[in-house]
C-alpha cells in the first residue's frame, strides 16, 4: 500500500473532523432542547437539576421567533409532564429582547404550569441584556422562579408594564391604565376599549376552556386570562390572553351557522386564520344589536377608527391584524395553544 505523504494525511484528517462535526450537529439537532445543568449560577450544581434555554426573543408575530418560542414552550410542558420530579433552570442568558405578547404568552404558560405542578421546583437565572434583565422582575418571573434580584426596575422601556391575572370579568385589572389617558383618548375609543375587553373577559370565563387543551398535559385549570398593559411614547399597548382551546377550537359550538358556511365555502374544516377573520366579521356586523356578544367587533371598530390604531388576534396557527385601516389574516406552522388579543392605539397629551 502507498503511503500518504503529509498534505494527504492533512487532507484525510480534515475530511474525518468535518464528518464528526456533521454527525454531532445531527445528533444534537434530534436531542431535546432540555439539557442537564453542570453548572448554575452562583452556587454548586444540584444533582436532579435540568436546564431549558430560553430564546432569544420572545415574540410570536416574526416566524422564526415564534417557531423558538413555541418549541420553548413545549419543551417547557413536557418537563413538568415527564421530569416534575427533577429542578428545572430556565436560563435567560441568551435572551436579548421580550416583546409583550410572546412574553404575555410566556408568563401565562408559567403560571399555569407552576400550579399543575407545585411541587416542581423553578428556578432561573438573569439575561446578561439588562433590559430584558429588568422585564423578568418587572412581570413576577423572578418571584416565580424564587430567584432573588438585587437591581432596580428602572428602564424606561420597561417600568410601565403591568401585569394582571383574573377569572371574572374584572375591569378594574386594567382600568387604571386607561383611566390615567382617558384625556388623550377619543370617548368612543374608551367605551369601545371598555366593552371589548369586558367581552372579552365574559367569552373567555364562558367559552374558551369548553374542552381539555391539547398540550398533553392532564389538566383542566386554570380558566383564567392574563392582561399586559403598557402606556409609553405616546401609545397604549393592551393584551389579552387564554391558554384554551382557541376561536377555531370554540367556534363549532359557539356559532355553528357561521362554522358550517365557512366549512361550505372552502369545502374542508377551515384554517384557523379564516376562523379568525370571520368571527371579527361577524362580531362587528353585530355590534349595537342588544343581547348579543360583541367583544372583538368592538375592539377592532374602536382602533379601525384610532389614526395609527394597530390590532392582533393570535390564536392556535392563525392570525389576523388590522392597521392603518388595512385587515389581513393568515397561519403560521406552530400552534401558540390559545388566544391573545393585542392592540395599540395613540394617546393625545394632554
Amino acid at each position: 500500500m502507498k503511503r500518504l505523504n503529509k498534505k494527504q494525511k492533512e487532507k484525510l484528517l480534515r475530511r474525518q473532523r468535518a464528518i464528526i462535526r456533521s454527525r454531532m450537529r445531527v445528533r444534537r439537532k434530534g436531542q431535546s432542547r432540555t439539557v442537564f445543568a453542570k453548572r448554575r449560577t452562583g452556587g454548586t450544581p444540584h444533582p436532579d437539576q435540568l436546564r431549558l434555554i430560553a430564546p432569544p426573543v420572545f415574540d410570536i408575530e416574526d416566524k422564526k421567533n415564534r417557531r423558538r418560542l413555541t418549541r420553548f414552550l413545549k419543551d417547557l410542558r413536557g418537563h413538568f409532564n415527564r421530569h416534575a420530579a427533577k429542578r428545572l433552570l430556565i436560563d435567560f442568558q441568551r435572551t436579548q429582547r421580550f416583546v409583550a405578547a410572546g412574553t404575555l404568552l410566556f408568563y401565562a404558560e408559567l403560571c399555569r404550569l407552576v400550579e399543575y405542578s407545585p411541587a416542581t421546583q423553578v428556578r432561573c437565572n438573569e439575561p446578561q441584556n439588562e433590559r430584558a434583565k429588568q422585564v423578568l422582575q418587572q412581570i413576577g418571573v423572578y418571584g416565580i422562579c424564587h430567584h432573588p434580584f438585587h437591581g432596580r426596575t428602572t428602564h424606561r422601556d420597561v417600568v410601565h408594564w403591568r401585569v394582571a391575572r383574573g377569572h371574572l370579568v374584572d375591569a378594574s385589572q386594567y382600568a387604571k391604565t386607561i383611566e390615567a389617558h382617558e384625556g388623550g383618548l377619543a370617548e368612543p375609543l374608551v367605551n369601545g376599549i371598555y366593552r371589548g375587553l369586558a367581552e372579552a373577559m365574559t367569552n373567555v370565563c364562558h367559552h374558551a376552556y369548553i374542552d381539555r387543551r391539547d398540550d398533553g398535559l392532564d389538566h383542566d385549570g386554570p380558566r383564567d386570562w392574563w392582561v399586559f398593559s403598557q402606556a409609553k411614547d405616546g401609545y397604549l399597548y393592551v393584551a389579552l390572553c387564554d391558554l384554551g382551546v382557541g376561536i377555531p377550537g370554540t367556534l363549532p359550538s359557539t356559532n355553528p351557522t357561521l362554522y358550517g358556511k365557512l366549512k361550505a365555502l372552502f369545502g374542508i374544516t377551515p384554517q384557523d386564520g379564516d376562523c379568525i377573520a370571520a368571527a371579527i366579521e361577524d362580531s362587528r356586523s353585530r355590534t349595537g344589536r342588544p343581547e348579543r356578544g360583541k367583544g372583538l367587533g368592538d375592539i377592532i371598530r374602536a382602533v379601525a377608527g384610532a389614526p395609527r390604531g394597530r390590532a392582533m388576534v393570535f390564536s392556535n396557527r392563525g392570525w389576523y391584524t388590522l392597521n392603518g385601516g388595512n385587515e389581513s389574516s393568515g397561519n403560521y406552522r406552530d400552534s401558540i395553544l390559545g388566544t391573545l388579543i393585542a392592540w395599540s392605539v395613540p394617546v393625545q397629551s394632554g
